[in-house]
């Protein structure tokens, strides 16, 4: 099975370019914990939503916003966003795992590209990514369909990627949240069978044309699919404010969970929000550089907590095969000893499904 993209025949089966390189100096001293001041952890801000909002796992229609054309939030209706101190722990060293935990750092050096320009990302960025996620989880091909960047100064200054979105702001008090819901999941790979909306990244690579063949997509939706963000900080110094926050997927339970709809001109969305608990146990990877990468699960077809959720799990070959981590809830933090002077986080996510075929 092949797709077209900007004229070249590509497979779906992704050839991996990623090659495993050594960690830095740098990031071998902190695996050490050289970095005394990180080495066990530390303390920062993450925004919940407050006790009036109401929890669930399928939307109410009470909690959301509109989002333009753009990419950006106009009118949030529903929410109450509430500043929590958590403690953040160096997941630097450990042993965490997308399956477990549902997020991992790994060392990624590829050849860089301007990260403000939408067709260098397309065209070079979107591949890579494909490629590490297949190599990194064992997926048998992936697709990349969507990215952000996120810079507080650029957004406050109005700036848009070259030929594409504008910038965005790390995501502090837009809450705790995880990309993906129960329904938005399947739904997600289902708009996938249509051609690209006006809203969707990927028009520019497809088109009219379905990113996925529409005789396949009830047949893929019954086996193991994930679907994972690829994290990394693009700015040349280490990530110094802002960092990104990661939920361990154990610590967290359904009842916690708000559903929050991001109404399109041309769909609906819904995403994950969370009310706080104190089992929540969060990490982070401190100063972050470019050369390396945060896989982040936001879905997994075979995670426990929500698999009997979904569709069609009675005619899955593999119906007894679960894993513990379904999604990672996630957030940008204040660091409560971040310096005033720290340069600002400039970082790109871009949106990744991965297949798992036998």
């Amino acid at each position: 099975l092949a797709v077209m993209r900007r004229g070249l025949l590509l497979p779906w089966r992704v050839q991996s370019r990623w090659v495993h390189r050594q960690p830095s100096a740098l990031a071998s001293a902190r695996l050490f914990g050289v970095a005394a001041s990180h080495s066990t952890g530390t303390r920062g801000t993450v925004f919940y939503q407050g006790e009036s909002v109401p929890t669930s796992i399928v939307s109410t229609g009470r909690v959301g916003t509109y989002r333009d054309g753009l990419g950006s939030d106009g009118t949030f209706f529903g929410v109450d966003p509430q500043p929590v101190e958590v403690q953040v722990s160096n997941g630097r060293g450990l042993q965490l795992s997308l399956d477990e935990q549902g997020f991992r750092l790994v060392d990624h050096s590829w050849s860089h590209i301007d990260y403000y320009d939408e067709q260098a990302i397309l065209s070079h960025y979107y591949p890579e990514c494909e490629s590490l996620v297949c190599q990194e989880t064992g997926a048998s091909w992936a697709l990349a369909f969507d990215h952000n960047i996120r810079s507080r100064r650029r957004k406050a200054a109005g700036e848009a990627l070259k030929g594409g979105n504008a910038v965005q702001e790390p995501l502090l008090s837009y809450g705790v949240h995880n990309d993906y819901t129960a329904t938005s999941a399947p739904m997600r790979i289902r708009q996938f069978a249509q051609p690209p909306k006006h809203n969707d990244t990927i028009r520019q690579l497809y088109g009219s044309t379905p990113p996925i063949s529409p005789e396949r997509t009830e047949t893929l939706l019954k086996g193991r699919w994930q679907f994972i963000n690829v994290w990394r900080n693009i700015a040349s110094e280490p990530v110094q404010r802002l960092p990104l926050g990661l939920c361990d997927a154990s610590s967290t339970d359904v009842n916690d969970l708000v559903v929050f709809e991001i109404r399109y001109s041309d769909r609906v969305g819904e995403n994950y929000f969370a009310r706080h608990s104190t089992r929540h146990r969060w990490f982070y990877f401190p100063e972050a550089t470019r050369n390396e990468a945060v896989l982040l699960k936001c879905w997994d077809s075979r995670g426990k907590g929500f698999m009997d959720l979904m569709p069609g799990q009675e005619e899955q070959s593999d119906i007894n095969f679960k894993v513990p981590a379904t999604f990672s809830l996630h957030s940008a933090f204040e660091e409560t000893a971040s310096p005033a002077e720290a340069p600002d986080r400039e970082s790109i996510e871009v949106r990744v499904v991965a297949f798992f075929e036998e």
